[in-house]
């Protein structure tokens, strides 16, 4: 019976892992968080994350992106005007919140 339950307690752990997740959708974030297109959300397919995008120019946040992405890693690329962090997150609905 405790061999039993420990399985079904894994399987559904795993399952829990397996199941998409909610998040946000919008191809162009104001730098106040605002979605200047259409609002809405995604869910992460096979191997998929929530993912962040922010564009800073100076110091100051331009715009973002958010969405369900394939390839996501989390990174900072600089250059002498611009900067582009990316974020990833499965840890919970709506990680990838602005």
């Amino acid at each position: 019976m405790g061999k039993h339950l420990l399985l079904l307690l894994g399987l559904s752990l795993l399952m829990g892992f397996l199941q998409a997740l909610k998040c946000h959708q919008c191809s162009r974030v104001s730098a106040s968080g605002v979605c200047e297109t259409e609002e809405s959300f995604c869910e992460t397919k096979d191997g998929q994350q929530c993912s962040l995008r922010k564009v800073y120019e100076g110091d100051k946040i331009s715009y973002g992106y958010q969405g369900c992405s394939s390839v996501c890693i989390p990174m900072m690329l600089l250059n002498s005007k611009v900067a582009v962090e990316y974020k990833c997150c499965n840890n919970s609905p709506l990680c990838n919140k602005f």
